[in-house]
């Protein structure tokens, strides 16, 4: 084996050196040959083809890596096969004969020097690999460096083809021996895991959403891999966003994900080029979002910079239903934007979700769930990264993985181990540059004392240059350690402790410096440590850079960073528990003056000041007078919290307030005490925390010293009770209290007589005289109107005869004392009731007016009133024109955080689809995601009646899917509005499919439950009268009681009569089809034939391919009772088209049955085929 070694040693050399033999050989004369039979190693080669690579020429760099691929190939050292260096065949181009050592063979082996390759220029690393090869004859054999066989050779040729800028060319060790050893971000052993992203990344770009989420033990490199992947993205044209949550940094709303845009907006303001696209989506923001683009300027400064708005004049409204699902809204909304503006997928990127604050996580539901950015049809991925057994069921982002159901997006979890010790060894080698060959037994020794902890390795390997144990060799020009060294080094058990023991050894001014940083998170402006500087009166910043020397902080973009969140715990961990929550209360009261002044750029330390006080506590107090300063800091910062839309912090803020408040608070401090509590309990009610609720408002009602200071709590109170499902006691609660203003909804005549009064009551006035009523200003007037419309939703629900009472008191209350955001939903429903009543062209003239007054009184309440509006409006226009109105609505009911009235609006536009004949298979989509926003928002009676829906599409469509709705019986028992929908819905669709019996029993309980409702008018009566009335004829030309159903089936066909005559366009089909079975009971066929005629006429023209083709049927089986039996087949045949275009497959089918059992064989063949 040393032979063929080192032969073939002797002919790298020749080949590096031009053909120059090695002046030792030339010494020895090897080229003669010796006793014994011994050959010299010229003989291995035809003498003509003894150098076919550069023969006679000197090397140059640019012909290396083809010089080293010819030394693989034509040595057969490229073949995989790792055969036994006696073996190995040594070929030579041409055609001359290939000649072959055997083990007999043997040299005359003698010390060569490859110092003049050096001189030749050619890599140290090339010379490095000649001179191992002829180690066994230098004398000077090391073990760990010299080959055992041909492979090794082979692969480290290959190594220095394949990373020439690692393994061939030489590292300038003058410089590396000055600044100790550099640990790259280079990425080892996660292709598999970065190929896993990708791909999802890619399924994005073509369509889709996608979720990752990358986790594992703290240092296993998941913030390296999502910045490897987020260079991709941008290599890609990608967009991204891209922020990091931080354990001390919670106080902060929003934290990473307003970070994230924030930094991304900055990037578009910085960089001069961006500027057409900074002026490109400034103008999309605007045209999209218009005023409310303002909301999220709260939380992204450098896009309010982007959009020209100044500090003082961004919107800070309290009317906002929920704040934090309008922000959540808007997120969506403005990732939209950007990828529709820029035509590009947006990823987002957040690391350390285990420290991800409960709003910025409910956001990222928002953009993943079904209704949230899949809504907005724009190209979104989403990267996270966090820490394996970090996260409990109680945490925000474990409820998010487990929702599945609910997500848009698919999903894909990555788990990151430790690195195996092949991984580790190729680190090690990249990283000193030398082959694999050469570190290995270093390699063992970290493995086995790291455990292959990617972060465990560099920062021993960086520690191990600095203790001298890795140094850089001037005179090999490489890499040295000491083995012995190295592997009786005492280590940590982990990497915390190595962390702790690396800070110990700094000096005591380095240490207390970061454990100053440590106390405010894993960063922090340079500015801001410049402040603490002086506001504390110690030097930090030269200390700071002495870390950075370190290596335990980076310093960029104007920010000292911990280099690990580990480096950052262990510094902190240096504290004991009392000294940390001393120093956080000293560092919170020294920042206390500044978080005082006015600005916009005093906001960040009003949060920070606060949040250093509350890590420190109420026991960290030494002076009484400083209880009323953090309670007021704390009231400050919860305020801004809530301007930030982030309700959960801010009532964390609210609440440690009133933890530093003293006995005797409210005596003493009573304006504080009211507003700490009384904002608390809003972010209670917000946050769904009802038990917290009950107990900060029952301090308000004992405490408050007067009744109007008790009437926000007392409103929240009657809120909460709503949403508690607990309808009548909100709404007798709420009558007390109007009562004790003052205000009683006199409920002593008929619900008829009230709206007469009340629309005579405003016939005295113009409409323009309406719209410029005063504003209403009295505090008190204000509640009771707030109290008013809650009743009227209550009341809809549970007494919908009262609820016209409620509306003429709003108007009553409107016109003598002012218009309020609520007004105009008093006019809306006024409007609705009078359409009710059958004068829809007046009930028109007051939605156009109640929509009129949105401009004067504020949007607040925009998506209530849209929507009744709507449902007014699709009485007059067509109904095709009302799906963009309920978008709107929905789109202002989210700005306004009113989930329910984005629901509502949801909800109706789907009603509206259906009675307007659109496909049944989009119909199908369309309640599925209305189902899922339903159970996303826990709206039982709203995902009932989804569910209830999309049982009849499924049917229609001729689908076996089966439809569970678990609450459908309880609420079906409880409420009698899901009861009445629960009767139509079988009755409908029991007569789609001829079932008559079945038919006659859900539309006879369907009335019963009809006459003790009462309800707006609503695109729901238009298919309940149709159906209801067309079922009342059948019955009434089967059954004995023709009275009845004949009254019945009258009264249907005189409301669309009615409607017909403000809206041709959407009822005249209706009526005239209504029209025609009445005369079929009547035995009127001429008449009959008529209106079916005039029925399929009207549908077709007016687009509704479903009622054309329930026409056509109701004709066929009209003509079929008369016997004119190809008539009949005609209109069948019809209807069977007309039914396939509207996508009703199972309708199709069961018509083709009734069809076979009616007509001859041979009828239906020759139709049909």
């Amino acid at each position: 084996m040393d032979g063929v070694l080192y032969s073939l040693g002797i002919v790298f050399y020749e080949i590096c050196s031009g053909g120059e033999r090695p002046a030792e050989l030339e010494q020895k004369q090897i080229g003669e040959t010796t006793h014994g039979g011994e050959t010299g190693a010229e003989e291995l080669f035809d003498e003509e083809d003894f150098n076919p690579f550069l023969q006679g020429e000197t090397i140059h760099h640019d012909g290396e890596l083809s010089m080293y691929q010819n030394m693989l190939s034509d040595y057969n050292l490229s073949d995989d096969d790792s055969r036994s260096s006696y073996d190995m065949a040594f070929q030579v181009q041409g055609d001359g004969p290939r000649k072959r050592r055997t083990q007999n063979e043997n040299y005359n082996m003698c010390s060569v020097s490859v110092e003049p390759l050096k001189e030749k220029g050619v890599p140290r690393s090339l010379c490095d690999l000649i001179a191992n090869m002829l180690d066994c004859a230098n004398g000077t054999l090391r073990k760990d460096e010299t080959y055992q066989d041909m492979s090794e050779v082979r692969d480290d040729l290959q190594l220095m083809l394949d990373k020439p800028s690692i393994y061939l060319h030489g590292q300038d060790m003058a410089r590396l021996s000055y600044t100790g050893l550099q640990i790259g971000d280079t990425l080892f052993g996660r292709n598999a895991e970065l190929s896993t992203i990708k791909e999802a990344y890619r399924r994005t770009v073509a369509g889709d959403n996608e979720l990752v989420t990358i986790y594992g033990h703290s240092g296993t490199g998941k913030s390296t891999l999502a910045f490897e992947f987020g260079k991709y993205v941008l290599s890609e044209g990608g967009i991204l966003l891209s922020g990091k949550f931080d354990q001390r940094q919670q106080g902060k709303p929003f934290s990473a994900l307003a970070s994230a845009f924030n930094q991304y907006c900055g990037i578009l303001l910085q960089d001069c080029g961006l500027a057409p696209s900074k002026q490109k989506l400034a103008h999309q923001i605007n045209h999209v979002l218009g005023r409310e683009a303002h909301h999220l300027a709260k939380l992204i400064p450098n896009l309010a910079t982007i959009l020209g708005l100044e500090s003082n004049c961004i919107i800070h409204d309290e009317g906002c239903t929920n704040a934090q699902n309008r922000v959540q809204y808007l997120l969506c909304r403005f990732v939209a934007v950007i990828s529709s503006t820029f035509a590009a997928t947006v990823t987002l990127c957040l690391d350390d979700l285990q420290w991800a604050d409960s709003a910025s996580i409910a956001a990222v539901n928002q953009l993943l769930l079904t209704g949230g950015i899949a809504s907005q049809h724009a190209k979104f991925f989403f990267l996270g990264c966090y820490r394996e057994g970090e996260t409990d069921k109680c945490n925000p982002l474990w409820k998010t993985l487990c929702n599945n159901d609910l997500v848009n997006a698919r999903s894909t979890d990555v788990k990151l181990d430790c690195m195996d010790e092949e991984t580790l060894t190729t680190m090690v080698s990249e990283t000193l540059c030398l082959l694999p060959r050469l570190t290995r037994s270093l390699s063992s020794i970290i493995y086995h004392k790291t455990k292959g902890n990617p972060l465990f390795v560099s920062q021993l390997m960086i520690s191990l240059g600095k203790e001298g144990l890795l140094r850089a060799s001037l005179s090999r020009r490489r890499w040295e350690w000491d083995k012995e060294k190295v592997q009786c080094q005492k280590l940590p058990v982990n990497v915390a402790m190595f962390f702790t023991k690396s800070i110990e050894a700094l000096s005591e001014d380095v240490k207390a410096s970061l454990c100053v940083l440590s106390c405010f998170g894993s960063s922090a402006e340079t500015a801001f440590i410049k402040t603490l500087e002086r506001l504390l009166q110690k030097t930090l910043l030269s200390n700071l850079d002495a870390a950075v020397e370190e290596g335990l902080l980076d310093k960029k973009d104007g920010r000292y960073h911990f280099s690990h969140d580990r480096i950052q715990e262990a510094a902190y961990n240096m504290m004991n528990f009392l000294d940390q929550g001393r120093f956080h209360f000293s560092y919170g009261m020294a920042l206390a003056p500044l978080a005082d002044r006015d600005g916009e750029g005093n906001d960040s330390i009003l949060l920070t000041a606060a949040n250093q006080l509350n890590l420190a506590g109420p026991e960290a107090v030494q002076d009484k007078s400083q209880n009323v300063t953090v309670a007021n800091l704390n009231l400050q910062a919860g305020k801004k919290a809530m301007e930030m839309s982030d309700f959960v912090l801010a009532y964390s803020y609210f609440d440690n307030g009133i933890s530093f408040l003293r006995k005797k608070h409210w005596e003493e401090h009573y304006r504080l005490s009211l507003e700490l509590f009384g904002l608390a309990a809003r972010c209670a009610l917000t946050n769904g925390d009802i038990v917290s609720l009950k107990l900060l408002s029952e301090q308000v009602i004992a405490y408050g010293r007067s009744y109007e200071d008790k009437l926000n709590v007392l409103y929240l109170v009657t809120c909460s009770l709503a949403f508690s499902s607990k309808l009548p006691e909100s709404i007798e609660k709420g009558l007390d209290i109007l009562t004790n203003l003052g205000i009683d909804l006199q409920e002593s005549r008929s619900t008829e007589e009230c709206i007469q009064e009340t629309t005579t009551l405003l016939s005295t006035r113009t409409d323009d005289e309406i719209l410029n009523t005063r504003q209403m200003t009295d505090p008190t007037m204000i509640m009771a109107m707030k109290f008013l419309t809650k009743l009227e939703f209550g009341m809809t629900l549970t007494k919908p005869r009262s609820v016209p009472f409620v509306t003429q008191k709003m108007i009553e209350l409107s016109l003598a004392k002012g218009m309020s955001p609520m007004s105009p939903i008093g006019f809306v429903y006024l409007g609705s009731f009078i359409s009710k009543l059958g004068d829809i062209r007046s009930g028109y003239r007051s939605v156009e007016l109640a929509l009129s007054l949105l401009d004067k009184v504020g949007a607040e309440s925009a998506g209530e009133v849209i929507c009744i509006a709507t449902q007014v409006k699709i009485f007059v226009e067509p109904i095709q024109a009302a799906l963009e109105y309920h978008d709107d609505g929905y789109a202002a009911s989210m700005v306004a955080g009113d989930v329910y009235n984005a629901l509502l609006n949801t909800m109706l536009r789907r009603g509206c689809m259906y009675v307007a004949g659109v496909n049944l298979q989009t119909m199908r989509e369309e309640y599925d995601e209305m189902g899922n926003l339903a159970k996303k928002n826990n709206h039982s009676i709203f995902l009932v009646h989804a569910k209830q829906i999309q049982r009849d599409v499924l049917t229609l469509a001729g689908s076996d899917e089966e439809v569970t709705i678990p609450e459908e019986q309880k609420l079906v028992a409880s409420n009698n509005s899901v009861m009445k929908n629960f009767c139509f819905r079988k009755a409908y669709s029991s007569f789609m499919f001829r079932s008559y019996d079945d038919a006659k029993e859900y539309v006879s309980k369907f009335y019963d439950c009809r006459e003790n409702a009462w309800a707006n008018l609503m695109v729901t009566h238009i298919n309940t009268a149709l159906y209801t009335g067309l079922i009342s004829y059948w019955v009434a030309r089967k059954s004995r009681d023709t009275k009845y159903w004949f009254a019945r089936g009258n009264e249907s066909k005189l409301t669309f009569k009615r409607w017909a005559e403000s809206s041709q366009w959407t009822f005249e089909n209706k009526w005239y089809l209504l029209e025609a079975e009445e005369s079929f009971c009547y035995n009127d066929y001429e008449v009959a034939k008529l209106f079916y005629k005039q029925a399929i006429s009207s549908a077709k023209l007016h687009k509704f391919v479903h009622e054309e083709a329930l026409a056509y049927e109701l004709a066929a089986y009209f003509y079929l009772e008369l016997g004119e039996m190809e008539q009949s087949m005609e209109y069948f045949l019809a209807a069977h088209e007309r039914y396939h275009a509207w996508g009703a497959f199972g309708k199709c089918n069961s018509l083709f049955v009734f069809i076979k059992s009616s007509f001859s064989q041979a009828s239906v063949l020759q139709n049909f085929l």
